[in-house]
């Protein structure tokens, strides 16, 4: 090919003007350039791939996936109750939880579930413990164009701080769990009741603070033995604080705040800031005063929609 080209131009040198030869030159590299792509097709280069842009986005490989809105916002709702504890309402993860989403190099090379998919179908913890791999290929999709367009907003840089609506419950059935659970045994709806939950969203304006603040109240999950290094002085026993009530043999009763609590001793700091220490025998009573036992008794049979459910109800008691 190049070889022609050649004779091509010293042809025109000799009969021609320098503007025709010029002109020649132009369609002579055309030729050769065709020629080139047709020679590297021919010899397996790859051709591009992925539906030509028409939005106008230039963000992101060529054969990017292009987000499907309405199948985002079903996304967004599986998420919701499906992934969020983990993950986070940013999908970009938790300390300890779930890892960031919007990082992930799985979730980066999917295309409509194409890795999703597998990665699903070989199994992985969901909130409502169901089976990962019962999942439809419809949902994968649906999930593949949320976590897309969470990455979309990041390389536009768009805030990512938003959390998502997490609201996905039914504000009849949270009622109704409400009172069967017998919740309102310790919490009013109303203004100036004990313990009242009236006006708790504008406390807790963001949903996931709330679901939290149900489930593990006073930030701690469901409790410890206590620990070491209480501080001296009286005890701060607020209505939340797990306290032991310890009688020694031929003793009278005494009360206080954990300070250590195991397999060996027990400490506690009465209200007064005394400190108590047994050693654990058979005859030494110890009795726990959880004041909340109820909620972290409620985690081991409450269900991902009783929460979520409950939490919509919650929004509206104000």
């Amino acid at each position: 090919m190049m070889k022609s080209v050649v004779q091509l131009v010293r042809t025109f040198m000799n009969r021609h003007s320098v503007l025709t030869v010029s002109l020649a030159l132009v369609a002579a590299g055309s030729a050769f350039a065709q020629a080139g792509r047709g020679r590297g097709a021919a010899a397996g280069a790859p051709a591009a791939t992925g539906a030509a842009r028409t939005s106008g986005d230039s963000i992101g490989p060529y054969d990017k996936q292009i987000v499907d809105p309405a199948a985002a916002e079903r996304g967004r709702h599986f998420y919701a109750s499906e992934c969020v504890d983990c993950h986070g309402p940013t999908a970009r993860g938790q300390d300890n939880k779930g890892p960031n989403l919007v990082r992930s190099l799985v979730v980066m090379h999917d295309r409509t579930g194409s890795e999703l998919g597998p990665f699903l179908k070989k199994g992985h913890p969901m909130q409502s413990k169901a089976a990962s791999a019962s999942l439809t290929d419809a949902q994968i999709a649906d999930l593949s164009h949320f976590l897309k367009q969470r990455i979309d907003d990041a390389l536009k840089r768009q805030p990512m701080g938003d959390n998502i609506n997490v609201i996905t419950g039914d504000a009849a059935a949270g009622k109704a769990y409400f009172e069967s659970a017998k919740c309102g045994t310790c919490h009013a709806v109303t203004a100036g009741g004990q313990n009242s939950l009236f006006g708790i969203s504008t406390r807790y304006p963001d949903p996931v603070n709330l679901q939290q603040a149900m489930l593990f109240p006073g930030g701690g999950g469901r409790g410890g033995r206590g620990g070491r290094g209480a501080p001296v002085g009286p005890a701060a026993i607020t209505p939340g604080t797990v306290t032991l009530t310890v009688t020694p043999p031929g003793g009278q009763p005494v009360t206080g705040a954990i300070v250590l609590f195991d397999d060996f001793d027990v400490q506690i700091r009465d209200a007064a800031g005394k400190l108590h220490a047994w050693s654990r025998t058979p005859t030494l009573k110890v009795v726990k005063n959880d004041p909340l036992v109820a909620h972290h008794e409620l985690l081991d049979r409450i269900t991902d929609k009783n929460v979520h459910d409950l939490v919509v109800y919650l929004e509206t008691v104000k």
